[in-house]
């Protein structure tokens, strides 16, 4: 089963564009131009190193993840070009979410990330809003 960790010191509500950390969220998430200079972790196993890249955004290796339901937090992590939740390896955020909900919904809505080195959370919906607004010049 998903890890539950209930935790009602952590904010229901979802972290505003401002509040996420001063790094720029889109630049993390954009996908590599050069995938063949990534540094990887391990020679022997080279796809550890590798972001989760989906829709067009691309989440670094060590990307954290969550997820409320039932009053429960679920948490992930991205490995190996995917996320992993529990030894599982999921490639769509909606796949992730409907093994913790058992039934069909939007995984970009329901997804909580935080990359590296930041201190907030940010929905992926918002980040992927941001990523067509910053193409759009918006």
């Amino acid at each position: 089963m998903e890890s539950i960790k209930p935790d009602s010191s952590l904010s229901d509500k979802p972290v505003s564009r401002s509040s996420f950390n001063k790094m720029n969220q889109i630049d993390v998430f954009q996908p590599f131009k050069n995938i063949d200079n990534v540094e990887l972790d391990s020679p022997k196993n080279p796809i550890d190193g590798l972001p989760w890249i989906i829709d067009g955004l691309a989440f670094p290796k060590g990307t954290e993840f969550r997820g409320k339901y039932k009053g429960y937090f679920y948490y992930g992590k991205v490995s190996g070009g995917a996320l992993m939740m529990n030894g599982k390896e999921f490639l769509s955020p909606s796949a992730a979410a409907m093994t913790i909900t058992r039934s069909s919904l939007d995984g970009w809505l329901f997804w909580d990330c935080k990359p590296p080195g930041a201190s907030s959370w940010i929905n992926i919906h918002t980040l992927k809003q941001m990523k067509y607004q910053k193409a759009l010049n918006l």
